[in-house]
């Protein structure tokens, strides 16, 4: 079943047209006709079933029924992330998408490979929306999560946030903390900043700046600057969705 997301707040039984962008999927991709059935996610998040009703120029739809879907992770997560090499950053916003991201921080860091200007930060932000929103798409989410640049990680902004994980081993006067011990002092509901370093790993002022927050460890293993956020989101997902056991 297709999904989309519209800025229109739905309603059951009335009629409405896509964004034009949907419109050209719908019209010359997915070929909809009259009685053909997608899914719809408006602006307060919620998921409907929807049926075209015509098709011409553009494309006619009726809301049948809201859907009665929890997608969404129980906790909110925010990704800080610099860019990464190639198609490294593009995978790795797509995945963390799938695996339920909120929204993502894109910080300079001080060892960063990839700088890009102003100019082309607007480019390439656009794009990223588009993998973000393809993604969202394709695993059912009911939201699509945003994605800025920031400054650099020492001036950004953590004071809304519940828990700050600090993907970092080698603070000495602070040991990192395994996933686990941090994730079961954090409940349902609460707002998680998830901080990932770029290919060459974090230099030592931007260690001190994040010294009050918590530094743990992702597994016995190195990973790697794309796959850190993967396992991250994996494990919370984890903790949080698995069922109850008997």
């Amino acid at each position: 079943m297709q999904r989309y997301f519209t800025n229109q707040r739905l309603t059951q039984d009335h009629t409405f047209i896509p964004e034009d962008t949907d419109i050209h999927h719908m019209k010359n991709v997915m070929r909809f006709r009259p009685a053909h059935q997608f899914h719809m996610v408006d602006a307060d998040r919620k998921a409907f079933l929807c049926e075209v009703t015509d098709v011409d120029d553009t494309v006619h739809y009726k809301v049948v029924y809201e859907l009665d879907e929890h997608p969404e992770l129980p906790v909110e997560i925010s990704v800080f992330c610099p860019l990464l090499k190639g198609e490294k950053f593009e995978w790795m916003i797509q995945k963390s998408t799938e695996l339920g991201a909120h929204h993502f921080e894109v910080f300079d860091a001080d060892r960063s490979i990839v700088k890009l200007d102003h100019k082309k930060r607007a480019k390439k932000l656009h794009r990223y929306q588009k993998i973000i929103r393809e993604a969202a798409e394709q695993s059912r989410r009911n939201t699509l999560p945003g994605i800025d640049f920031c400054h650099s990680l020492k001036t950004s902004d953590f004071s809304d946030f519940n828990a700050v994980l600090f993907a970092y081993e080698g603070n000495v006067d602070q040991p990192a903390a395994s996933m686990r011990k941090v994730l079961n002092g954090l409940s349902e509901n609460h707002r998680i900043a998830l901080v990932f370093g770029p290919e060459g790993g974090f230099s030592d002022s931007e260690v001190k700046a994040m010294v009050n927050h918590h530094s743990i460890r992702l597994g016995a293993r190195i990973l790697r600057a794309e796959t850190a956020p993967i396992y991250a989101l994996s494990a919370i997902s984890y903790h949080f969705e698995q069922p109850a056991s008997n």
